[in-house]
């Protein structure tokens, strides 16, 4: 039976958050994916660490293009954008490029109105995108999420 990466993905990501964050916290949340459809999750995971709570969708993708019809999550994260010490956004593993990101939800807001229908690895430079530093293992990017804690309100 294959291996599914995105879930290993996420034990992965929870590590490095914890790492990054030895004072702070992160939990999943409970995944809805046994035929419940009317049962959605805001983000796949919420982080905190004084003075900021971040609602974050974890997300792995092969190819340059990550598109926006592939985050269900957009409308309930951009509820989140506007509220003091709160940060919401997308994690996405380009797995191709050995590349993390973290792509606020306000920045997904920017390139749909721009017309984008997803993140193009062309994209990075253009938008609000930050590339997370990682070590590439055998397969998988272990990362220092600590430059989130950086972002400006509304990220």
């Amino acid at each position: 039976m294959p291996v599914n990466k995105g879930k290993a993905w996420e034990a992965i990501f929870k590590s490095g958050w914890s790492k990054s964050f030895p004072n702070g916290t992160i939990d999943r949340l409970y995944d809805p994916t046994n035929g419940y459809i009317a049962i959605s999750n805001v983000s796949d995971f919420i982080g905190y660490d004084y003075p900021l709570i971040f609602y974050l969708e974890l997300k792995s993708h092969k190819g340059n293009t990550f598109p926006f019809t592939c985050l269900p999550q957009y409308e309930k994260l951009t509820a989140k954008v506007g509220i003091k010490g709160v940060r919401a956004g997308v994690v996405l593993w380009m797995i191709d490029h050995d590349l993390v990101l973290y792509v606020p939800i306000s920045t997904i807001t920017k390139m749909k109105n721009d017309g984008k229908k997803s993140v193009n690895v062309k994209d990075i430079d253009d938008y609000h995108i930050i590339k997370i530093p990682g070590v590439k293992k055998r397969v998988f990017i272990e990362c220092d999420y600590r430059c989130l804690k950086d972002l400006e309100e509304g990220c």
